[in-house]
């Protein structure tokens, strides 16, 4: 008889998991999305799209100067006839999409109607996930499932699946639009509490990683004041002003709904044990901002 030597496949979320890397102040960092309807499965990278190749490369320039993320989106309505084309600005909060047949889509110039004081602006909450596994096998794996869930669920709340958002070590990832708020090591257990707290105009703390417009580190220091104010509205006024460094200890002044707080991090480097990405050669880096104090201010007179 003979006998077959198991394999062991690594999958980097699941090794973060493992290593109970806290996901807080983790989202990538963008001002806004630009999501392009692709009937066909993704490619690896979006300039590989079934599109005309000069307007995929004005959409990336248009994305490098709006500090925005383009993305390949698809869903079940997704067809060959008509193509959508989403602009998501996550500072104000709002979107509008276009419709084009194929044929017509690269003479759309989307900064036209990004300036175009007759565009009709959306507020409706919508969902992307990642599912990209030609990016990371651990976003098709994860994030698959996690679309279909929402794709089907009662609450009917519209979603695409989409290629890389950031972060693959924390798939399945969803971003929630137009906040650009990011939830990560999404499970299917965890759809309903999320779809549940964004018709509530709430977060769910569990599985958040942060909004895309802020920093790591202005991430972190909303994290900890929603924690210090159990504050979890998806609308969270952070104001951050004053802020001194000395070594590796940041100290700033934030602002919340008109009360003020210092608060003092510790930035810290720290050796990560595995690979970053299923594809990585070699282990990581990760940078955390960890709470050293938080204290409220006495109102200015």
């Amino acid at each position: 008889m003979s006998k077959t030597k198991t394999q062991n496949v690594f999958f980097c979320s699941a090794a973060s998991r493992y290593f109970k890397e806290d996901i807080h102040g983790s989202a990538a960092n963008y001002n806004g999305f630009i999501l392009l309807e692709h009937s066909d499965p993704f490619p690896e990278k979006i300039s590989q799209a079934h599109f005309d190749q000069q307007f995929i490369a004005a959409l990336e320039e248009l994305a490098k100067r709006k500090r925005a993320k383009l993305l390949l989106i698809r869903n079940k309505k997704t067809n060959f006839r008509i193509v959508k084309l989403i602009y998501v600005d996550c500072l104000q909060q709002r979107y509008f999409t276009l419709y084009s047949v194929p044929e017509d889509l690269a003479a759309i110039r989307l900064e036209y109607y990004i300036d175009n004081p007759e565009s009709i602006w959306e507020t409706t909450p919508f969902f992307v996930v990642c599912t990209n596994g030609k990016k990371d096998k651990c976003c098709s794996k994860f994030g698959f499932p996690v679309f279909k869930f929402i794709e089907n669920h009662d609450r009917q709340m519209p979603v695409f699946e989409s290629t890389h958002v950031g972060g693959d070590r924390f798939a399945a990832n969803a971003v929630c639009m137009p906040f650009g708020l990011y939830y990560g090591r999404v499970m299917v257990e965890d759809v309903d509490p999320i779809l549940a707290a964004t018709d509530q105009g709430a977060i769910y703390y569990s599985n958040y990683r942060g909004l895309s417009i802020r920093s790591f580190l202005h991430q972190s220091v909303e994290c900890f004041l929603r924690e210090h104010l159990d504050h979890f509205a998806i609308r969270f006024p952070l104001v951050v002003g004053e802020q001194e460094e000395e070594g590796d200890l940041i100290k700033l002044i934030a602002a919340v709904e008109g009360r003020r707080f210092q608060v003092i991090v510790r930035k810290k480097t720290i050796a990560y044990p595995y690979y970053l990405t299923c594809k990585s050669t070699k282990p990581g880096n990760i940078t955390k901002y960890l709470l050293e104090e938080l204290k409220e201010l006495p109102e200015t007179v």
